[in-house]
């Protein structure tokens, strides 16, 4: 496959960290619209060009632009300055679109998977320059509050214990744009297994309620596009069940039985589909 055409921007730089962007623009036409998609992986490991090239294509081949921010990680960065950097990220968009990135109209839609969506829930309630036309949340969530975050999960404690001396290892000073699965996920493994992640993210305990979408937020909010599988065993199915439920201009595309990440596996035509129904979708907005 053919790498896709796609420049790079830094978009910030946090404590001597640069913060980049890879810009896909549309083909064969001019996009008006910009798809900004942010990565999952925990808030502690994932980077911002994971999503794999069909499915790129599959937004730049039907006429819209994709731009994959950066976010420093956690936990040698905490959720409030993760999420400062990503508005920092958001308004870079909205005052380069024209001259950096020659589009004719700076209009967006978010676009996150896992923990990706819920930043993404949390850019789209803040009060930015100029908000999202829509939002799009692959097995996402909206609220710190979900008991089981908080608690042991009996999925990620059926895996090899991940001691609590690997988070020792990790430097607290630098920050980190991208963390690859094979040495950060035993950070992510270790908080579920103790029920202690939002420790690895959050600075008071207050911020659990401070970080999460109300309902009232919820009502609030731009069309959503949400989809997620019903056997998901790290983000419950309700979750996202529950925001179709309390979001006015929400669509909910369901699977079922198949992992959290299911368009993650390419041989399932399930993650294919769904990408299409987006497509659709964002067809609508108009």
């Amino acid at each position: 496959m053919m790498k896709m055409p796609h420049s790079i921007h830094t978009y910030y730089t946090y404590k001597d960290t640069p913060l980049q962007a890879s810009f896909y623009p549309a083909q064969n036409k001019p996009g008006a619209l910009t798809v900004i998609y942010i990565h999952g992986g925990g808030l502690v490991y994932g980077h911002r060009d994971d999503l794999p090239a069909v499915y790129r294509e599959t937004f730049t081949n039907a006429g819209y632009n994709l731009l994959t921010i950066d976010y420093p990680l956690a936990p040698e960065t905490k959720l409030p300055e993760m999420f400062r950097c990503l508005t920092l990220a958001v308004e870079w968009f909205l005052k380069n679109a024209a001259t950096t990135l020659h589009l004719p109209a700076n209009d967006y839609v978010l676009f996150g998977r896992s923990a990706g969506a819920y930043l993404a829930f949390l850019l789209a309630k803040d009060d930015l320059s100029q908000g999202p036309r829509g939002l799009i949340s692959f097995y996402g969530y909206y609220a710190l509050t979900e008991p089981s975050f908080s608690r042991p999960s009996a999925h990620y404690n059926q895996f090899p214990k991940a001691p609590a001396s690997y988070l020792k290892q990790i430097p607290d000073s630098h920050p980190l744009a991208a963390g690859p699965i094979e040495t950060r996920f035993p950070i992510y493994l270790y908080g579920r297994q103790t029920g202690s992640w939002l420790s690895l993210f959050l600075e008071e305990p207050m911020d659990v309620q401070r970080y999460s979408l109300s309902q009232a937020e919820l009502f609030a909010l731009p069309p959503v596009f949400l989809t997620a599988s019903a056997a998901d065993q790290d983000v419950p199915y309700l979750v996202s069940h529950s925001a179709a439920q309390s979001i006015p201009k929400a669509v909910f595309h369901p699977v079922l039985g198949l992992p959290h990440d299911f368009d993650s596996d390419l041989t399932n035509n399930a993650g294919k589909r769904i990408y299409q129904s987006v497509i659709q979708w964002l067809g609508r907005l108009g």
